[in-house]
């Protein structure tokens, strides 16, 4: 008998995401914040209910896959142009800030006393990480301010 358990996970994160996503818009924040405060809430740091399984991880990322075509179908350039300066604030905020505190942060930790080119080039890669992961937040962030 097969196992149906990644139904139940799938309920559990749909459900929450959208209650916290709905909470989050009536406090005025994008849902895509509640999408986050939920997933650490449920994740192992906090209550522990769900944990990184291979299906998750997968679903994962078909998720990011389907947000960002979906931010490409959706994306008008006329509405970019008229709001053109909230627009570049928030893609360079979502770009340059990741960066530069998981690149400094990682040299804080790890690197503070060698200063070798390999211990710049790892601290970039971790900044450079972090940035590819919040790019689809501020994607969708900025689908909900049109």
């Amino acid at each position: 008998m097969e196992s149906y358990n990644f139904l139940f996970i799938i309920a559990i994160i749909l459900l929450s995401t959208k209650i916290f996503g709905l909470l989050s818009q009536k406090v005025h924040m994008p849902q895509v914040v509640g999408a986050l405060l939920v997933g650490i809430l449920l994740g192992p740091g906090c209550l522990g209910i769900l944990h990184e399984t291979d299906f998750l991880l997968q679903t994962a990322e078909i998720g990011v896959i389907l947000l960002m075509f979906q931010a490409g179908l959706d994306t008008e350039f006329d509405e970019l142009k008229k709001a053109g300066k909230a627009f570049l604030v928030i893609a360079l905020i979502g770009v340059i800030v990741p960066f530069f505190c998981g690149a400094g942060i990682c040299w804080l930790f790890f690197y503070t006393s060698d200063f070798t080119t390999k211990a710049l080039l790892q601290a970039c890669f971790v900044g450079v990480i972090l940035t590819a992961t919040s790019v689809s937040i501020t994607v969708e962030t900025l689908r909900e301010l049109v």
